[in-house]
């Protein structure tokens, strides 16, 4: 195996290459920079001053820690790779895209290359090798103290925001100094949020043999609440488990049809979604979201199929399940019950099918006989006849009530 030169060593066309480089530094410098606008576009973006000043300085400052790597024969330092990642820190605050940057990384070292070896001959093909691979090792390195760089910064930012945001969720849920957080945070709020609370129905994933449930379950919210952001933008505020929770959608100027968001939201998780919606200005989300998550027991109790219900929709049945002594004698109509399992089977079913006795047979895979039997015992233990006009609807209030009471 052919041992390599010291870096200082190494010639080109008669002339070390660190010295070629030092020499004709200012061209390759402007070589580096117009190519970099000519290949990759977001630098066509950037503001003539950056590029004379930021980029060139940085483009200047990896020209001439190449060049001394070469010279004192060895990789980057400490010191040179800090300037590397602190250079990416800049443009992670800027939002500047990380492909862009390395990149234009790439597009340096070409050019360093290129300018290194242009006079070189058939003479220097080893050199040209020992050259041309530790331009490769710049470039790896490079890219890794760009990426750590941008990376870090990305989370530190990421991570204010989500604790900006997680502050401001809890602060218009639990009351408080709303706008005050929000300037804070520098968050611009919506004239009114859509109050979600959303039961989330299990990923098949999450029951997998071999699959990590923690694991799918993040999957599954984080495409949850992709769909949403994707519909909303970026102000969407959510506190969510595998279960469900509660989300905030920024309503001014959004899509009014929510069914359709929720529904995509649901494809997009893998999952069933049973959600309560109601709107409400940042003042009065408090007391929204604690009546659409009441809203959300009700549509529970009452087997509701997953969908997007407004309070509207179970009026009745939430004003039987409100707290007090009506609601308390009605459930105790049912104690007679308790001792009958299967008369509570039965009667649940007969009200959840529209009390179609037939629906309600195949349901429990029992003979429709049974069901007219067991709907008869039902009415004889509580003087409430399920089958009769005049007693249905003190039966359904009482089964709400039984539901909302347990």
């Amino acid at each position: 195996m052919t041992e390599h030169k010291h870096g200082g060593d190494l010639t080109l066309g008669g002339q070390r290459v660190h010295e070629r480089l030092t020499q004709e530094e200012p061209e390759l410098i402007a070589r580096v920079l117009t190519r970099i606008q000519a290949e990759v576009a977001d630098y066509r973006r950037l503001p003539v001053e950056e590029l004379a000043g930021d980029i060139a300085g940085i483009t200047r400052q990896a020209v001439r820690a190449f060049a001394r790597s070469l010279r004192e024969d060895r990789e980057l330092n400490a010191a040179e790779l800090r300037q590397v990642g602190a250079s990416a820190v800049r443009r992670a605050e800027e939002g500047f895209p990380l492909e862009a940057v390395l990149t234009a990384y790439h597009v340096g070292a070409r050019e360093i290359f290129a300018v290194g070896s242009a006079s070189s001959g058939s003479a220097d093909v080893a050199d040209l090798l020992d050259v041309a691979d530790r331009v490769l090792a710049f470039v790896g390195t490079v890219t890794g103290a760009v990426t750590r760089g941008y990376l870090e910064e990305l989370r530190t930012k990421v991570g204010q925001e989500h604790t900006a945001r997680r502050t401001l969720l809890s602060v218009l849920v639990d009351g408080g100094p709303v706008d005050v957080v929000a300037r804070s945070a520098g968050i611009t709020l919506p004239a009114r949020y859509v109050v979600l609370s959303v039961e989330l129905g299990p990923h098949a994933d999450e029951a997998s043999p071999g699959v990590d449930a923690e694991i799918a379950v993040r999957r599954k919210l984080r495409r949850f609440l992709a769909a949403f952001e994707h519909a909303c933008g970026d102000g969407v505020l959510a506190s969510l488990d595998g279960c469900g929770g509660l989300v905030l959608l920024p309503a001014a100027g959004r899509p009014a049809d929510w069914d359709a968001v929720l529904d995509a939201a649901g494809r997009a998780a893998g999952v069933t979604v049973l959600a309560a919606a109601d709107t409400a200005a940042p003042p009065e989300v408090r007391a929204v979201a604690a009546q659409t998550g009441e809203v959300l027991d009700v549509l529970r109790w009452f087997g509701r199929p997953p969908g997007l219900y407004r309070l509207d929709d179970v009026l009745v049945e939430y004003q039987l399940t409100r707290p007090g002594a009506a609601r308390d004698r009605l459930a105790a109509a049912l104690d007679p019950l308790a001792a009958h399992p299967e008369l509570v089977e039965t009667l649940d079913a007969y009200l959840a099918l529209d009390t179609n006795r037939r629906r309600t047979a195949a349901q429990l895979h029992v003979h429709p006989n049974t069901v007219d039997y067991r709907l008869r015992r039902i009415r004889d233990l509580t003087g409430m006849d399920p089958l009769h006009p005049s007693g249905l609807p003190r039966i359904i209030a009482a089964s709400a009530a039984r539901r909302a009471a347990h």
